[in-house]
């Protein structure tokens, strides 16, 4: 008798300790809810406005307005890709993020195409940005990107569905 109870309860512990840890719909969400909250507060304030001459030191891409014009911006130490030749501006024009630097060089040959003199550059950690333009100020930088944006079939993979101007300090 003792030896048939034995059977009964290996299946049952199973089972309660299975049960454990099945992800649910509640632990999902509470998930998805701090990762939205973690990408709001990178974001930053949209109503925040900073000196046109300069961009302050943040982590992150920051929405931001500037002359009235809302703009993501990222303040990011950035080089060509792959031995390119020097970053001809400050603030670059970002259209694409890839961790993979043959995702970026198809979109820049994509733009090339399309008359843009884009070029590819990258990070320290490895990342590799599609810049479609590159200026030695931040009003030329944000005029180009407004009037990039109304293009059509845009497509800004890695970004927040907007170009971003990237400022790289020389």
């Amino acid at each position: 008798m003792k030896l048939k109870y034995k059977f009964l309860l290996l299946p049952c512990l199973m089972a309660f300790i299975l049960s454990g840890c099945k992800p649910t719909e509640k632990g999902y969400k509470t998930a998805y809810d701090a990762a939205l909250n973690k990408r709001q507060a990178a974001i930053g304030d949209v109503d925040a406005t900073i000196p046109t001459d300069e961009i302050q030191e943040v982590d992150g891409i920051q929405l931001k307005e500037i002359d009235g014009e809302k703009v993501y911006l990222l303040n990011q130490r950035i080089r060509p890709a792959e031995g390119g030749t020097p970053l001809p501006g400050n603030y670059n024009v970002c259209v694409g993020r890839y961790k993979m630097i043959t995702n970026c060089k198809a979109q820049v040959n994509a733009l090339k195409e399309q008359n843009f003199q884009a070029f590819s550059a990258e990070d320290s950690d490895g990342m590799y940005y599609v810049i479609v333009a590159s200026f030695r100020n931040i009003k030329d930088a944000i005029e180009f990107e407004k009037e990039y944006r109304k293009g059509k079939n845009r497509v800004y993979v890695g970004l927040r569905n907007a170009p971003v101007i990237i400022f790289s300090p020389k």
